[in-house]
């Protein structure tokens, strides 16, 4: 007579088809999730980089044509210095080199010949603020008819950083730069690509940076009138606005694991309590230790509504340890029931337990790879 299988075989085994499916699927849809946040990234870093694309978010430009009667401005800019960078509070502040060079019979770029504008420092830096502009030198040369401007700007700027990345995020730091009263129909500037340059001088705690800085011209839109009476209802209209933009990154995997050892060696712990004499010692530990680390990441990053990298994993690995927790509380009393552990029991016991870790583990070496390759 065939021996009946008890109640605890079918629902061990039906534990662990919920934990290869429910694994599976948390392992594709996070990769599909951290894919998705790198390509987005990426596609608004090279937009708001790529002088013929509209910037992510803003207001699109009338033309990115430039006219026939517009007047070119050579400029360049060399950073010296980056004092400050604050990602958390999207500011940084830096020491930069500007000069200009144009033909003076084409352009009043210094606004020597206008009334409101005469003495003015002829530029502004787009969302940041000018704490100093020294003019270094301003050269006429007649022979050649052009006219040379330098100044040595010191300024604040305020700028989104999308840490969607986090910890293994990547920014381009940007100095944008507009005429303050010469819109695009009068003045286009023409990057001086040659002696653009960043100083090996400059270091950001935390960060690498590349050794070349990019340059672009780009229209900025602007769609109001500014109550200007002179305008009309919905006047619209482009400044030039020159973008210098230097490269910063953090390492590659060697930052994850920097940031997340804890993590790590807390879901290691909760994967070791089985084996103890009392597992739940481990287990409300490790979920103790998961939860200080959320705290400590959430005073690093600005706030924003969507999850970041580190916060995706930070939570995987506090979801792991509470699902181990809940098994080390439901298996024993299953396996138990009749008092004694056979075989079977003891096999569909440890493929959950294996199964867990290895979902863990391949989730986390796909969220990483897939983070460092798309971006």
């Amino acid at each position: 007579m065939k021996t009946k299988r008890p109640s605890s075989h079918y629902i061990l085994f039906a534990l662990l088809v919920i934990v290869l499916i429910g694994g599976s699927y948390s392992a594709v849809m996070l990769t599909k999730k951290v894919k998705n946040l790198a390509e987005t990234v990426s596609s608004n870093m090279r937009n708001t980089m790529d002088p013929k694309a509209p910037d992510p978010g803003k207001t699109k430009s009338e033309k990115y044509e430039v006219g026939p009667k517009t007047k070119k401005v050579k400029i360049g800019t060399y950073l010296e210095r980056i004092e400050d960078l604050d990602i958390k509070q999207s500011s940084w502040t830096y020491e930069f080199y500007l000069w200009f060079s144009w033909n003076p019979n084409e352009i009043d770029l210094m606004g020597k010949n206008e009334k409101v504008q005469k003495d003015e420092i002829p530029f502004s830096i787009i969302n940041g603020d000018i704490i100093k502009a020294d003019k270094l030198e301003e050269i006429y040369d007649a022979k050649n008819n052009i006219a040379y401007a330098q100044y040595f700007v010191k300024a604040k700027n305020t700028q989104f950083f999308d840490v969607s990345l986090y910890p293994i995020d990547q920014h381009d730091l940007i100095i944008p730069i507009e005429h303050k009263w010469l819109d695009r129909t009068k003045l286009v500037f023409v990057p001086d690509t040659v002696d653009s340059k960043v100083s090996s001088r400059v270091n950001i705690n935390g960060y690498e940076k590349e050794s070349t800085v990019k340059l672009i011209e780009k229209p900025h839109a602007y769609k109001s009138a500014r109550g200007n009476p002179k305008l009309d209802p919905g006047y619209k209209v482009d400044f030039s606005q020159l973008r210098m933009s230097l490269r910063i990154y953090k390492g590659g995997l060697s930052v994850i694991i920097k940031l997340f050892i804890i993590m790590y060696i807390a879901v290691f712990v909760t994967f070791i309590a089985p084996f103890s004499t009392d597992p739940s010692r481990y287990t409300v530990g490790a979920l103790f230790t998961t939860a200080g680390a959320n705290y400590i990441l959430a005073q690093k990053l600005p706030p924003t509504n969507n999850y970041t990298l580190a916060e995706i994993i930070n939570t995987f690995c506090m979801v792991i340890i509470i699902i181990m927790m809940s098994l080390l509380a439901v298996l024993p009393s299953v396996i138990f029931k009749d008092g004694i552990i056979d075989r079977t029991e003891k096999r569909l016991n440890n493929l959950i337990t294996l199964s867990m870790f290895v979902f863990f583990l391949v989730t986390n070496i796909l969220l990483a790879w897939t983070a460092l390759s798309v971006s």
